[in-house]
């Protein structure tokens, strides 16, 4: 049986993966484009280890709406694969913003970790400065709470205290 996702109390990272996420943002954003990388690992008990970073093939947009980026079918299926024959659990995504952090609508709908429990980072401004949480809006694919009315899963952002609990950076 496979534990969910949403039962972890903390997602530990190693600081090495946080760096080379921003390192490839970075590069991306010296583009004017939009990065996106995934955090796969292991769940130990009620914690999750992050041991791979997996930067998919991916496309950049440029449209009058604004900036986006995608990862093609063909890709996903590969990157799917690869999880399941190393026995890896995606947890992660992050993507970059040309400016501030937040899920738009198109994070929402288009999100590639689907589990509840799963996270999505979004890093500002391109990337500039080094890896820091609280520069990013993290949010985490939960349950809507019962009085809401709908049984979808929703990006709820995690206030400070909560990440700090929730996500660790180690060295």
């Amino acid at each position: 049986m496979t534990a969910s996702l949403s039962l972890l109390a903390t997602v530990r990272t190693p600081l090495a993966v946080a760096d080379a996420t921003q390192r490839h943002l970075r590069a991306s954003g010296r583009q004017g484009l939009e990065g996106m990388a995934l955090w796969a690992g292991h769940v130990d008990g009620d914690q999750f280890r992050v041991s791979e970073l997996i930067v998919p093939q991916q496309q950049g947009h440029r449209t009058e709406h604004g900036l986006a980026v995608s990862v093609p079918g063909d890709e996903l299926h590969r990157i799917n694969i690869y999880l399941h024959r190393q026995g890896l659990r995606l947890i992660a995504q992050i993507h970059s913003h040309p400016t501030e952090a937040y899920h738009s609508d198109t994070d929402d709908r288009y999100a590639i970790a689907t589990a509840l429990g799963s996270l999505s980072i979004v890093v500002p401004d391109f990337a500039v400065r080094p890896f820091a949480l609280n520069d990013c809006a993290v949010f985490r694919l939960s349950k809507r709470p019962w009085w809401h009315g709908s049984k979808c899963a929703w990006w709820r952002e995690l206030p400070p205290a909560e990440l700090t609990r929730t996500l660790m950076l180690e060295g």
